[in-house]
């Protein structure tokens, strides 16, 4: 199933609510990141295989990476023509194996599209494009560069149950519509 019709949906439901942002400035779509992740803490498979018992069965934390790693959609971004808001939305890859097994395996006929998100715009610039999104216990930053058709995506992410945390740096060949010549 093609989810982008679904993303698109989404984010024009969002730019047409009454808390819309301003008209469109630029709509950048990017292929699937790429990159490398990082995590510091302690596994479950750690804390599974640790001894029990007494400060011998203790594990402390540790850094685990780099790793190759990737986001499993394509992110799209609507950036406002205020230069002060970002709409950002993934959609799923269909034809991803290992997403079509985990959905199957969890009863469901297919997993539902991430939803829309708001994030603000921190830096614009001809050569560069700087946005956060905030949310509690994880960040992402994207610094879109415009002339290069590349974006890079970071996200910095802690759990709350294991305090482990974890970090992904990737980058992703975009393309940038302007509504108005740049």
């Amino acid at each position: 199933m093609d989810f982008r019709p679904l993303a698109l949906c989404a984010v024009l439901t969002i730019a047409l609510s009454p808390n819309a942002i301003a008209d469109p400035l630029v709509t950048i779509s990017c292929e699937k990141p790429e990159g490398v992740s990082m995590a510091y803490g302690v596994s479950l498979a750690e804390r599974m295989n640790a001894p029990a018992g007494g400060q011998s069965g203790k594990v402390e934390p540790s850094l685990k990476g780099p790793t190759k790693d990737e986001y499993r959609g394509k992110p799209t971004f609507v950036i406002d023509s205020d230069k002060k808001n970002v709409v950002i939305s993934w959609t799923e890859f269909p034809e991803d194996p290992e997403l079509q097994k985990q959905a199957k395996e969890s009863g469901l006929p297919h997993l539902p599209p991430v939803p829309a998100a708001r994030g603000s715009v921190v830096g614009f610039f001809d050569e560069q494009i700087s946005a956060v999104q905030a949310e509690p216990w994880s960040i992402m930053t994207f610094s879109f560069f415009p002339k290069l058709g590349i974006a890079f995506i970071s996200q910095q992410a802690i759990s709350l149950a294991s305090k482990n945390t974890h970090q992904v740096a990737s980058f992703a060949r975009c393309q940038f519509s302007w509504t108005r010549p740049q």
